[in-house]
């Protein structure tokens, strides 16, 4: 006999705390998270998001939550999606100044690091301010840390009064090398020192200084005596001392303006010394320029005063007045500081003024004193004799807090607060950067040098790349450089057509080239014998369609046309240029459909539904059998028709509000008990012609209200043209549609939207559906690989000039053609630089390059978004650019 089969169900085993463990580490998609945690940071956004330009906010948004993440209390940015923000392992900023959007495209075929290593490109829109200034000075908004954690080491420092002394506020209670008590440009410029580029500053020399210098770097104490003239304080006397005290340079010189007042008991220069002096400002200038090593750093005591009547910029300074500070912006004076830390006595009363050689001397010896023992040791050493008390008389700054908060809330304090250090390196700016650490250089080659050598030691930095806009001052005529590269933009974007019939139109020929893309502009030409045409399209795929599709076509009067691209310097390459769009990255598995057109057996009926369903309100009939089944259903329906009508007519509103509220009281007086049956009926029926005659005259208004709106449902039909959802349902049968960008409407002729850009999954569907034919509700629509990057509304307005954009003679045309090679040799070696830099940087670095644009009326900027990857990840890299979607924040 066989053995019984058992028919009860196997019971499942209870899931183990580490099976649900390895349950939950697989995500929605099926992939292991231990493959997520091994997965490279990466940028993704939306198709349709690449079409809106960024902003200064925007980057700087992102720049912070790179920065910081979600432990500093920031949210992702907006506009964008950083995955595994916390493997970023740096970022970079590339700002080349003076480029545009259009420079970029106009020059695209030297651009070669530029297009392909970075795989998000944007429109920018140009910031008023300066571009680098805004980044360092941006508020973080959300940061989580609180006031006190930030900027002066508060949170490290012990508790009393000590903390609050205006020295430890400054400089903390850690001893720091030399550089860490040079003055930044941003104290410099607000302390009134000479800065280059700064007002009160013009005319003044310059050292020769290295843009950087280390705490071994050599210090000169520096004092100098004026005298009054009739052109103000002016330099009389000069004395420079090494870092052993010794002088190296002791001068007294003859101002070129007549002296006033000598000032001899200050100064102590009299007029028999002056007499026989010729040394003139210049010439100290030169001497002090050749004694200074390219590393100096200058003392001295309220050295703003003594720099200024020397006419001089020196970029590395340490005033003494700012290290042995007081509250409220008071100061002591070199004579006092000397006799209580220094126990030396200067300016004493016995001699006829200063001797600026020893209160050189003093401001040297008083910075070294500093530095060596710390502001801590300084402070609790002197605070009774210098500051007149002890350390624990000193209290927080009264409301303070606010303004605190905001200055410690600036992005570069809080990456300083943080722990990551942040460097400028480029050209001396005519802006103030908070940011202590800064480099300047003369050219990109030295920029690009100093980046190289110390990109391990900073984890955020910014390069300013200024060769171009350099070359753009030495130009002769800078907008006529902008109105060429304007010319040839447009160029690309034009056919000619014809021989055309005589009777053609402007609007015929624009009718016949408006199913390959949007026409700007048409243009008919008579000068020759038979009538041709030009036509300018606004993306460079209409113009290609028109060449490829329209040539060779028989017109109905028997014209066949020839459609061809002008032949001119600008369009030799274009072949190259457009074979190089193809393959851009941006334009990756997009294809460009043309000859759409709004669905008028679609509009009609939503025309047809829309009066039909405003009629149904109204269409109310009533008889004598269900009298009181209709009244009792008119408040629903007058509810809808006053629904309706609220949004068209407000007398008919309150009409139906009234008829409303007075049938509801009559059908309940009727109803109400006592009422004898006849009586009832009396009322039912007043009742009935009362409701009928106001429906009529609402049945009337409410046709008038349906014929505006089928007017209005025409109207929108035929502006609005095309919607996303009918595209994706003829276009998905190929594959599946990621994204679909509609052109914005235009405000010219060509007001109707009859071309898209749609995004696919593969290059496979790409190759489907451009070896297919492709129709939408009956018309054939013209398709191709797209060739305009998804940011870019129109190549021929990339840019405005002034004046016409037709083409004008140019009379000199040879020049124009010697300054464009110029240019180009400047865009190739900037390329080549951006990408030295590319490769210098560490796998999983946000690297950002900025176009920051000229101006608002020399167009757009353009950003280059990418973060680097190891040859290990950029596989992965590769396939999520085509498959990812913008994820839920």
């Amino acid at each position: 006999m066989a053995s019984p089969v058992c028919l009860k169900r196997k019971r499942e085993p209870s899931p183990t705390p580490e099976s649900s463990k390895r349950v939950k580490e697989i995500d929605r998609n099926g992939v292991p998270e231990s493959e997520h945690r091994s997965r490279p940071p990466r940028l993704t956004l939306p198709f349709d998001r690449l079409q809106e330009p960024v902003t200064l906010k925007d980057l700087t948004e992102l720049l912070q939550f790179a920065a910081l993440g979600k432990t500093g209390g920031l949210k992702q940015p907006s506009w964008c999606h950083l995955h595994h923000q916390r493997k970023v392992s740096g970022l970079s900023v590339v700002v080349l100044e003076g480029l545009s959007q259009a420079h970029f495209y106009r020059h695209y075929l030297y651009f070669k690091h530029l297009r392909t290593k970075y795989t998000s490109r944007h429109s920018y829109t140009p910031s008023p301010g300066n571009v680098i200034s805004g980044i360092f000075s941006s508020e973080v908004v959300g940061n989580s840390s609180p006031a006190g954690a930030l900027g002066d080491q508060t949170s490290a420092q012990p508790e009393g009064g000590l903390r609050w002394h205006p020295v430890i506020r400054k400089f903390g209670l850690e001893s720091r090398g030399l550089t860490g008590y040079l003055l930044t440009q941003e104290e410099m410029i607000k302390k009134h020192f000479p800065v280059h580029g700064m007002p009160g500053s013009e005319g003044f020399v310059c050292t020769d200084s290295d843009d950087c210098v280390t705490d071994s770097s050599p210090l000169y104490g520096l004092d100098c005596e004026m005298c009054l003239t009739e052109r103000g304080n002016e330099l009389t006397r000069i004395s420079l001392v090494d870092s052993r005290g010794s002088c190296v340079l002791d001068e007294l010189v003859k101002p070129p303006n007549r002296i006033l007042n000598y000032l001899t008991q200050f100064s102590g220069i009299t007029r028999a010394m002056l007499q026989p002096i010729t040394t003139t400002l210049r010439e100290v200038q030169s001497k002090l320029k050749k004694v200074l090593p390219r590393d100096a750093v200058l003392v001295g005591h309220s050295l703003d005063n003594d720099l200024r009547a020397l006419n001089l910029i020196h970029p590395h300074v340490i005033d003494t007045s700012l290290l042995y500070r007081r509250e409220f912006g008071q100061r002591f004076k070199l004579k006092v500081l000397a006799e209580t830390v220094l126990k030396k006595q200067i300016q004493t009363e016995e001699r006829r003024g200063h001797d600026p050689t020893e209160d050189a001397q003093a401001a040297l010896e008083l910075a070294q004193y500093f530095i060596h023992t710390g502001p801590r040791q300084v402070v609790e050493l002197y605070c009774e004799e210098l500051w007149g008390g002890s350390p624990a008389m000193y209290q927080p700054p009264v409301n303070r807090s606010t303004s605190t908060h905001k200055h410690n809330n600036r992005f570069a304090e809080v990456l300083k607060s943080s722990g990551q250090s942040a460097l400028f390196i480029g050209k001396r700016a005519e802006i103030t950067l908070a940011l202590s650490n800064q480099q300047w250089h003369s050219s990109d080659r030295e920029v690009l040098s100093s980046f190289k050598r110390g990109l391990e030691s900073h984890s955020f930095s910014v390069v300013q790349l200024s060769s171009f806009s350099d070359h753009l001052k030495s130009m002769i005529s800078t907008d006529q450089h902008y109105h060429t590269m304007s010319q040839r933009l447009r160029e690309m974007c034009v056919v000619f057509a014809g021989p055309l019939p005589s009777d053609y139109t402007e609007r015929d020929v624009r009718r016949l080239f408006s199913s390959r893309g949007t026409v700007r502009a048409v243009r008919l030409l008579n000068a020759t014998q038979r009538m041709h045409a030009e036509v300018e399209f606004e993306l460079l795929e209409g113009a290609v369609l028109a060449v490829e599709m329209l040539n060779g076509t028989l017109l109905h009067n028997g014209h066949i046309i020839k459609v061809q691209r002008p032949v001119k310097e600008s369009t030799l390459d274009l072949d190259v240029f457009l074979s190089c769009l193809q393959d851009d990255p941006l334009n990756a598995n997009v294809i460009y459909a043309a000859g759409l057109k709004a669905n008028a057996k679609t509009a009609r009926l939503a025309a047809k539904v829309n009066e039909t369903w405003l009629n149904a309100n109204a269409a109310a009939k009533f008889n004598g059998t269900g009298l009181n089944a209709n009244v009792a259903a008119l408040p629903d329906k007058v509810n809808r028709a006053r629904l309706h009508a609220k949004a068209n007519h407000s007398g008919l509103l309150e009409k139906v509000n009234g008829t409303l509220l007075n049938a509801k009281a009559k059908l309940a007086e009727a109803n109400g008990p006592g009422l004898h049956a006849k009586a009832k009926f009396a009322k039912l029926a007043e009742l009935s012609a009362e409701v009928n005659g106001t429906l009529l005259k609402a049945k009337a208004m409410l046709a008038e209200i349906a014929a505006e709106a089928k007017v209005g449902a025409r109207l929108q039909a035929k502006t609005a043209g095309l919607c996303e959802e009918d595209l994706r349902e003829a276009f998905g049968r190929y594959g599946a549609v990621k994204g679909v960008i509609l052109p914005a409407k235009h405000s010219g002729k060509q007001k109707r939207r009859r071309h898209a850009f749609l995004k696919y999954d593969s290059p496979d569907t790409v190759d489907a559906v451009l070896s297919s034919p492709v129709e939408l509700w009956d018309r054939k629509v013209s398709t191709r690989r797209a060739l305009t990057p998804p940011h870019l509304c129109s190549w021929v307005t990339m840019m405005t000039t002034t004046g016409s954009d037709r083409e004008t003679p140019d009379e000199s045309s040879q020049e124009t053609g010697r300054e464009e090679q110029e240019v180009a040799c400047v865009m190739r070696k900037l390329d080549r630089r951006v990408g030295k830099l590319f490769r210098s940087l560490p796998d999983n670095t946000l690297s950002i390059v900025l176009l920051p644009g000229h101006n608002s009326s020399h167009g757009d900027g353009l950003c280059f978004l990418e973060v680097k990857q190891g040859s290990a990840a950029l596989s992965d890299h590769a396939h999520n650019l085509n498959t990812d979607q913008f994820p839920d924040t």
